[in-house]
């Protein structure tokens, strides 16, 4: 009996460390996000120095058309930087909530996203490593905005 739980322990252990490697994703660089955009047409912005008084952001760009939708897509100094963002602009968008919203978060790895559609918006986050894509736009441009979020890769 003492050898089954052994056993038992030894592979629940090893089937969890397995899970933890596979969760980890690698997070895009800047010029990957501007290569989308412009692959589309759209408008790039580098927003850094709208940032300046944060320290701890590197690199602040942002895709979109107009003043109609926009994605932003951040470099912060660590992973640790991205995650208080990540979960900071995560508790924005839950005080958004109306009565009928759809909600989604994973949170595996090195990486987190959360989604919200409510009161005719479409939210969603990202963050890989010390990276953070942020979006908050209206609904009826939430698909075209999966689709340029799948085609940046591993924040999906």
């Amino acid at each position: 009996m003492k050898k089954r739980n052994i056993l038992l322990g030894s592979i629940v252990i090893l089937f969890l460390l397995t899970l933890t490697g596979c969760g980890n994703k690698s997070a895009i660089d800047t010029k990957t996000f501007k290569d989308i955009g412009l692959k589309h047409g759209y408008t790039i912005t580098d927003v850094k120095e709208q940032y300046s008084m944060y320290n701890n952001i590197k690199e602040a760009t942002v895709i979109g058309s107009n003043d109609e939708w926009q994605i932003e897509f951040y470099v912060l100094n660590s992973s640790n930087d991205a995650l208080g963002m990540f979960n900071t602009n995560k508790e924005i968008f839950e005080s958004y909530k109306g009565t009928t919203s759809i909600e989604g978060f994973k949170n595996i790895g090195n990486y987190n996203t959360y989604s919200l559609q409510s009161n005719g918006m479409y939210m969603y986050l990202c963050r890989i490593d010390n990276t953070l894509l942020y979006v908050n736009v209206p609904k009826q441009y939430e698909e075209l905005v999966k689709n340029l979020i799948n085609e940046l890769g591993n924040c999906k």
